[in-house]
């Protein structure tokens, strides 16, 4: 019978291989040689007597069976860690390791330092963040938990707004001092450089600013993240569209036009629901909730100025 010939500790090698595509950088998650890997993901496809990968010289590939397997596996994994989860807990101590994907600017500005309380009051969890320029596939587990600009829709993803905020149009004293520039004349404006991000690497709508100023106006400098145009707007490189929770206590900084040119964003939270079961991740999201309320000022400013 199928489920004699089936060791389900295998699934584990099955989801780092499919999460990593290489069985050495799986086996060093998993703590084993990448031989072992191998052997456990070759028993697995005898057991169940099917394909689950596909290799070339990129690494391996879930076959559609494969696919159809991995949130299934997934599922028992994360059971797994509840287990031990609610074990721990007798103890009083939760424990573990937590992956944030977030956008560059929310991640690295705001929520690395609001985080430091978390960890100190947590010290059995580890916090990754990761910038990533994409929405990673959560499902896949590239994240435990993503922050993006878009609400998802899935019955298998829990998804929350965090906040909205404000975005300005923002240039610097020293741009002003080298160039004395009208900053009361769009028109003069747009004459100037501005900086925006890279069109091809632009991973959602809602980070198009430039063509809502003007319909001609194009970017001279371009950057996949927002730290990036801040620093180059900060060094006197011109003009650009920032968070104002980024720029409001930068003095290098100086807002323009702003009663003309704002924007609204919003930042949305999406966990997997089985994920969400788990008291540490429930944990950090109160905290990465209750942040972001308690500094609204700073998302949703009532002016620029």
């Amino acid at each position: 019978m199928l489920n004699d010939k089936l060791n389900w500790n295998d699934l584990r090698y099955f989801v780092e291989v499919a999460h990593k595509g290489r069985l050495l950088t799986a086996a060093k998650r998993l703590g084993v040689n990448h031989t072992t890997v191998a052997r456990r993901i070759s028993a697995l496809e005898e057991a169940l007597e099917v394909k689950l990968f596909d290799q070339d010289e990129h690494g391996f590939h879930l076959t559609e069976v494969g696919e159809n397997l991995l949130p299934l596996a997934q599922q028992m994994e994360d059971i797994t860690a509840l287990a031990k989860e609610q074990v721990q807990q007798m103890g009083q101590t939760v424990s573990g390791n937590i992956r944030i994907g977030a956008p560059d600017g929310f991640g690295n500005t705001f929520l690395a330092e609001k985080l430091i309380s978390f960890i100190r009051e947590n010290p059995g969890i580890t916090i990754e963040s990761a910038a990533l320029p994409l929405f990673p596939n959560l499902l896949k587990r590239e994240v435990d938990i993503a922050i993006s600009l878009e609400e998802t829709v899935s019955k298998h993803i829990y998804c929350r707004k965090i906040t909205d905020y404000k975005l300005y149009l923002y240039t610097s004293k020293k741009f002003i001092e080298d160039q004395q520039v009208d900053l009361n004349q769009k028109y003069e404006i747009l004459k100037h450089p501005f900086v925006g991000y890279i069109p091809e690497l632009q991973y959602t709508e809602e980070l198009e600013f430039l063509h809502l100023i003007d319909k001609e106006l194009q970017s001279q400098y371009q950057s996949s993240t927002v730290w990036a145009q801040l620093q180059f707007i900060a060094h006197g490189g011109g003009f650009g569209v920032l968070p104002y929770y980024m720029a409001y206590n930068d003095p290098r900084l100086i807002p323009i036009l702003t009663e003309e040119v704002s924007f609204t964003r919003s930042y949305w939270l999406h966990i997997p629901l089985e994920l969400r079961r788990m008291a540490s991740i429930r944990k950090l999201e109160q905290t990465i909730m209750l942040e972001a309320r308690g500094h609204q000022k700073v998302f949703m400013p009532d002016s620029a100025l």
